[in-house]
């Protein structure tokens, strides 16, 4: 795991701890995601930076659970991502993407991998080719990790709406294939499907 070099005693002020009594990684992962949940997206990366080096050294102290480290890092990444620090944001993300999450305990966090993915498509929204290439990563990897991506029904919608803009036929077939078998009852989501039906049924 390599942490970015992140300001730590700007975090330590955000965490407001006693120096007698320090917070655990997942007190401190706490205060990081309820900064996210108020958009306070810079803050929380900070937070989830200290959390994943504090869940680090809690492993190697006591090696009878899974490190949760990568758990945090990805999230500071997702963060860092939310709050327009691109070149923070994707190193991390990409470190998430090739954990072996199952070979360390995790397996229940492999949609992690569908996460970060998930934001660098979004960084890649103004640019067809790559943002082609990412998907097809993402699906070769999730793959890798058995998952089928993308199984997160939110960013099937936001996806969808892109590749449809882009014109990027194999991706719209593929992510309103998806969402199709779901059966969805929201109007603009019935919407959405039928323009990439329309899409889809006009000459190429």
């Amino acid at each position: 795991m390599n942490l970015p070099n992140f300001d730590r005693d700007a975090a330590h002020t955000l965490m407001k701890e006693k120096a007698d009594a320090p917070f655990s990684a997942f007190d401190v992962a706490t205060r990081a995601h309820h900064r996210q949940d108020r958009q306070l997206h810079a803050e929380a990366a900070l937070l989830f930076c200290l959390a994943a080096e504090r869940a680090d050294a809690e492993h190697r102290a006591d090696r009878s659970k899974p490190n949760q480290a990568m758990n945090h890092l990805v999230r500071a990444g997702i963060a860092f991502n939310r709050a327009a620090e691109i070149k923070t944001a994707e190193p991390l993300l990409r470190q998430a993407i090739a954990f072996d999450w199952s070979g360390n305990g995790l397996s229940n966090d492999r949609h992690m991998v569908e996460w970060a993915f998930y934001q660098l498509l979004l960084n890649a929204r103004n640019e067809p080719e790559r943002f082609a290439q990412l998907f097809n990563e993402a699906v070769s990897r999730c793959a890798e990790v058995d998952r089928d991506y993308t199984a997160i029904h939110p960013h099937q919608e936001e996806l969808l709406e892109i590749a449809i803009g882009m014109e990027h036929r194999p991706i719209v077939e593929r992510l309103a294939a998806k969402i199709a078998d779901r059966r969805p009852a929201k109007k603009a989501t019935k919407e959405l499907l039928a323009r990439a039906k329309a899409l889809l049924a006009s000459p190429a």
